[in-house]
């Protein structure tokens, strides 16, 4: 039994692994959630006009001082070697490595409950930059000016997702998340852009996988 977190709450990684147990909210410590890289499925699939616009940025997770933590989701499930790839060959830009999880009532973090596995930050030279969009330079060499921005197609479906939960869950999405320049929040962010993200409707092929 495998472990796995799913960094917006309750969305793609519980989806993909449809024989999920356990699942539960959990406290990553020493990591930042992150809009800082492009979605590359998307932007493969012309549903963004990238680079022409900025708006195109997914989520991760990377290394933060101890201080800083988000809340996400983790479940375990049984993965055979097929299904194993077939996640590695869904998430080719990430890092997929593990990290320690806490309970939320755990403040200090003095306990790990267990340690589950991440999608985190990569770096360019670490993965197949053959299998990315022609359009996307670089996936991981994104400034904190770099005016990279969430895409909002996916951000409204990580929202609709999140407010399904509510609670503590959704207030560290939007307080713990940040944009590229590490400043940013997203509840920061979705004062002046939120009616914008909501009105972002996937193509009608892709309503299923981005729509919460």
């Amino acid at each position: 039994m495998k472990v796995c977190i799913d960094l917006i709450l309750l969305s793609f990684l519980s989806n993909f692994f449809e024989l999920q147990e356990n699942f539960r909210h959990v406290r990553i410590r020493g990591k930042r959630r992150v809009f800082a890289h492009p979605h590359l499925f998307l932007i493969g699939e012309g549903v963004v006009d990238f680079p022409n616009t900025l708006k195109a940025a997914s989520l991760s997770a990377e290394p933060a001082p101890p201080d800083i933590s988000f809340v996400a989701a983790a479940f375990e499930v049984d993965l055979d070697d097929s299904q194993r790839e077939a996640f590695i060959r869904r998430e080719p830009e990430y890092k997929i490595d593990t990290t320690q999880f806490y309970s939320l009532d755990d403040e200090n973090g003095s306990e790990a409950l267990g340690e589950g596995v991440i999608c985190l930050a990569s770096t360019d030279a670490d993965i197949e930059m053959i299998r990315k969009p022609d359009s996307v330079k670089s996936v991981w060499n994104w400034a904190p000016d770099s005016g990279l921005l969430p895409l909002s197609l996916y951000l409204r479906h990580c929202l609709l997702a999140v407010e399904k939960v509510g609670g503590s869950p959704l207030e560290s999405f939007l307080e713990d998340t940040y944009l590229v320049d590490r400043q940013t929040t997203l509840a920061k962010y979705l004062k002046e852009h939120k009616e914008e993200v909501m009105n972002s409707l996937p193509p009608p092929y892709l309503k299923d996988r981005f729509s919460g």
